[in-house]
């Protein structure tokens, strides 16, 4: 268990799949299926969505931009300014972070796609 709340927000996701098991079982009752399946895939693919923005965040995307020479810029103030091959290359190399965010976004958004798959069943 411990290792979950490591991963993860345990308690958050948790909260958030009963609330979607709870509008999955008040569209089996009768409310309007479609309504609530429709509401849930849109709230499944804004978590996918967060999690999308989460990981790119973290993934260094502008890291190396060049720096140009400045106007009155001396040579070498220019080539010590200047931004290192090798350390741009080692971050950029870097593997893809999760983030405990990333994670619960991803495991909450697909819960309630597939909850709203199971819906229209």
């Amino acid at each position: 268990m411990n290792r979950f709340k490591q991963k993860y927000y345990f308690k958050s996701v948790t909260a958030i799949q009963v609330v979607g098991i709870i509008l999955m079982g008040t569209a089996a009752v009768g409310i309007d299926k479609i309504l609530i399946s429709n509401i849930l895939f849109m709230v499944g693919l804004a978590a996918v969505c967060l999690m999308i923005v989460d990981i790119l965040l973290g993934a260094h995307l502008l890291a190396g931009w060049f720096k140009h020479k400045k106007k009155g810029e001396t040579d070498d103030e220019y080539q010590q300014a200047k931004i290192n091959v090798r350390e741009v290359g080692s971050i950029k190399n870097q593997p893809i972070h999760f983030s405990k965010f990333g994670k619960s976004a991803s495991i909450i958004g697909v819960t309630y796609i597939v909850l709203s798959i199971i819906i229209t069943l």
